[in-house]
């Protein structure tokens, strides 16, 4: 309730519309508690958001990640997913200790899986809702090899950028409905912050920016 509250306090002086929704990190009885009163209570908040990636600052167990969609079933609220797992990018370790300290590691380490698909029409049964971000709809990894690490790490983050193709093969998805809904995912840092990476690309902060170009970009 602490961080709702300190959000609202920043967005007195915003001049657009805008909604919430809160990042489960941890599972106790006062959590539970407040995603009860922030989703009956006039709070404005019908969905929550949970992270498998980001080890050692939001990432959850199995466990907590059960758990927080149990909530969500049962309050009618909308769970959110950054399904990335956060012990496969443990690969980064493993590009460090090959000397790739660059941008391009973040990708490399951070595998693309594709799972086998066992039923037809798999997001009406499990009611998934697909969101590409804006950013992969439009770009492709080769900035992240630009040899000005500046210019790189703005691309930086995750998932990573894929592929030249991967864009189009999004917008198609998209433009018949197999996605639904487009992110900006907008998290924005300056040079000087993502420069905190330059000698290792595991500590460049993740995010790129989105939320203004978001229409533009995808009605172009």
């Amino acid at each position: 309730m602490a961080g709702f509250q300190a959000y609202q306090n920043k967005a007195k002086v915003s001049c657009m519309d805008y909604g919430f929704h809160m990042v489960i990190t941890k599972w106790e009885d006062v959590v539970s508690r407040d995603m009860d009163i922030m989703v009956k209570e006039h709070c404005c908040i019908n969905s929550f958001k949970i992270f498998m990636a980001y080890k050692g600052a939001l990432m959850v167990s199995d466990d907590l990640l059960l758990e927080g969609l149990k909530r969500c079933k049962y309050l009618g609220a909308l769970a959110m997913v950054h399904a990335e797992n956060g012990d496969v990018v443990e690969g980064q370790k493993k590009m460090i200790e090959l000397g790739i300290t660059r941008t391009e590691g973040h990708a490399l380490s951070r595998p693309l899986v594709v799972i086998h698909i066992l039923c037809h029409h798999l997001d009406e049964l499990l009611k998934v809702i697909g969101e590409p971000v804006v950013s992969v709809l439009v770009l492709d990894d080769s900035k992240l090899w630009n040899p000005d690490f500046i210019t790189a790490a703005k691309y930086v983050m995750s998932p990573p950028i894929r592929a030249s193709g991967h864009a189009k093969a999004l917008q198609a998805a998209l433009s018949t409905g197999l996605l639904q809904l487009v992110g900006t995912d907008h998290c924005v840092f300056n040079s000087t912050q993502k420069g905190f990476g330059i000698d290792d690309f595991c500590k460049i902060p993740n995010g790129v920016n989105g939320i203004e170009e978001r229409m533009h970009l995808v009605w172009d």
